[in-house]
């Protein structure tokens, strides 16, 4: 989570707009002064709201080339940059000013609130980037071959379902207890398969593949130690059975 600070750069008043902590929504906070003492108030002000990234409104007009005062914003860009070491990024802005005068009229925050235009312009694009990496890197890693070694360190064993139950306060999970033949006995593994079972008690008795050798998980208060094997296609769900004479503990290779 990355909390922004967006700035309107002018060159009499400066606009400043802050995010949420969660780096999604702006808001204008405050207008500076343009004057020697700027770079510094907006060191005070990062340090002060935590901010860990900045950005600032790159002055374009209606054919995306610079406006006069874009080397200004070059300039304080680098200024900037020498006296806070936190990302600094340029969003082409147009008309932002205009657009917060239009629809809000001339006030003493209309350079914060361009300031926060500028800023949500970027947050959303930012959104979109972060999840279409997300996506590229899902479709690398689905892709991705392992090692017989990897796979090895996977411990499939079958075992036999003893009893059922919902987890208060999840319409997904259900609590299984399930026998692995195991010295310590049946083991607690919640899965979130509620509601493909209407008939959750039907799945009692059934042998079934569980990956028995993952981190024990937290999930609604009460751990989880392993994982139930099964397959999905749309609304159905399948668990992954094996045949009654196959023994509890028994380990898939």
């Amino acid at each position: 989570m990355s909390k922004y600070l967006g700035i309107d750069y002018g060159e009499k008043r400066v606009g400043i707009a802050l995010s949420d902590i969660e780096g999604k929504m702006a808001f204008p906070k405050a207008v500076f002064e343009n004057n020697t003492e700027l770079v510094a108030k907006i060191v005070a002000y990062c340090t002060e709201n935590t901010v860990q990234a900045i950005v600032i409104g790159e002055s374009k007009d209606y054919k995306g080339e610079d406006n006069k005062i874009n080397p200004k914003i070059i300039s304080f860009k680098r200024d900037l940059a020498s006296a806070i070491k936190i990302p600094i990024s340029l969003e082409p802005e147009f008309m932002s000013s205009m657009q917060v005068e239009k629809t809000f009229g001339k006030t003493d925050m209309l350079d914060a609130s361009a300031a926060s235009i500028i800023l949500q312009t970027f947050l959303d694009k930012e959104k979109v980037r972060q999840e279409n990496k997300k996506k590229v890197e899902e479709a690398e890693l689905a892709n991705k071959k392992i090692t017989y070694d990897d796979f090895k360190k996977v411990q499939l064993k079958v075992g036999k379902i003893l009893s059922v139950s919902p987890v208060d306060g999840s319409d997904k999970l259900l609590k299984l207890s399930v026998d692995f033949k195991e010295e310590g006995g049946p083991r607690q593994i919640l899965s979130g398969i509620a509601k493909y079972f209407s008939d959750n008690q039907s799945l009692i008795g059934k042998k079934v593949a569980f990956v028995t050798n993952l981190e024990p998980r937290q999930m609604m208060g009460l751990e989880s130690n392993g994982m139930i094997l099964a397959a999905h296609t749309g609304e159905n769900l399948a668990i992954m059975e094996v045949p009654d004479f196959i023994e509890e503990g028994t380990e898939l290779s």
